[in-house]
């Protein structure tokens, strides 16, 4: 296992992505992971592509990112 992206945004989610190569196989298996205060809160596995895992992440952190509103004046 191996990370090949990590990044910290400005709501303090760690962004990471893993590539993994199961014994046996050939083809790596991409890993996309947000983190939060040790808690997992996105987890998506993919054969696919680094580029497929890394839009997924930064798809849920668009969705899930606090709106300029909720924030405190």
């Amino acid at each position: 296992m191996r990370t090949i992206y990590q990044s910290t945004d400005d709501f303090g989610h760690t962004l990471r992505a893993l590539k993994m190569t199961p014994e046996g196989y050939s083809d790596p298996v991409y890993m996309g992971l947000v983190i939060q205060d040790r808690e997992v809160l996105f987890r998506t596995r993919e054969n696919s592509s680094r580029e497929l895992v890394l839009q997924k992440i930064k798809e849920f952190v668009a969705g899930n990112a606090p709106s300029m509103d909720a924030q405190p004046a």
